[in-house]
């Protein structure tokens, strides 16, 4: 056996088990949807709250099928909340719609464009 030769297998398996790991943690992936802890009913302005708990640092976004209306809110970054933290959204709804959920981390993809001035 060529002398060293235990300790670069030893390096490698270590590298290879850490490159592992972190794959398996990467935010490209998709993300399951948050938790859903209530959805209120409709207030006098048409307006529900919906609420739970997401991945600390991401972002939540709920549209409503019916009507197309959608919000996206920040999950907040807080020592307290460990893994998952509170959020809450509001937007307009009526009895019965459907409410779609999910999470997401900001990505490369995205674009930032800003709203002109009127003329």
């Amino acid at each position: 056996m060529v002398p060293g030769t235990s300790v670069l297998r030893s390096v490698f398996i270590a590298l290879a088990l850490g490159c592992s790991l972190l794959g398996c943690t990467s935010r490209t992936l998709p993300l399951p949807p948050p938790e859903v802890s209530s959805v209120t009913a409709p207030d006098a302005d048409g307006f529900v709250t919906v609420s739970g708990y997401a991945l600390e640092g991401s972002s939540v976004g709920v549209v409503n099928d019916r009507t197309g209306d959608g919000v996206v809110v920040p999950v907040a970054d807080e020592d307290a909340c460990d893994n998952t933290c509170a959020w809450e959204a509001r937007i307009r709804a009526q009895v019965g719609d459907r409410l779609r959920v999910w999470q997401f981390f900001e990505t490369e993809g995205s674009l930032d464009v800003s709203v002109p001035k009127p003329k």
